[in-house]
């Protein structure tokens, strides 16, 4: 069972971003699921480093659109982003440098984070991108 299921609800109408969105969620799916079943730290970890680097990917190309198109709560946004890396780094640091463990604390953090994240403030700046003529 996942512990995410991609539904339209998900969607913010921009093809390119909820492709994205679609690959993260299968990326944390993956983590959870690899949680649950006992799977090594080494497997662990590369899943994490997953997480962190398309994280960091996905958030760079989000924020670049959102500075081409001049969404006004771009700097809010900007702000989240940092946020939630700055819980992914330091989950993983923890975890490469402390106990090796990760908690199904974790996969909360992560389940609520997307869903939180996408569900309420990406959706924020959904209709204004929609409505700008900027290729995505």
């Amino acid at each position: 069972m996942a512990l995410i299921d991609w539904t339209g609800e998900f969607s913010v109408g921009i093809k390119s971003l909820d492709e994205q969105h679609q690959n993260l969620v299968e990326i944390i799916n993956k983590f959870d699921e690899a949680r649950r079943r006992g799977k090594g730290s080494k497997v662990m970890g590369q899943i994490l480093n997953e997480i962190l680097g398309y994280t960091q990917e996905h958030f760079a190309f989000e924020e670049k659109l959102l500075e081409k198109t001049d969404f006004p709560g771009r700097k809010l946004h900007q702000s989240q982003h940092r946020q939630l890396l700055q819980k992914v780094e330091r989950l993983q640091h923890d975890f490469l440098n402390e106990d090796r463990r990760i908690t199904a604390e974790t996969s909360e953090l992560f389940d609520y984070w997307l869903t939180s994240h996408i569900l309420k403030h990406d959706k924020e700046y959904s209709e204004h991108l929609q409505k700008s003529a900027v290729e995505v």
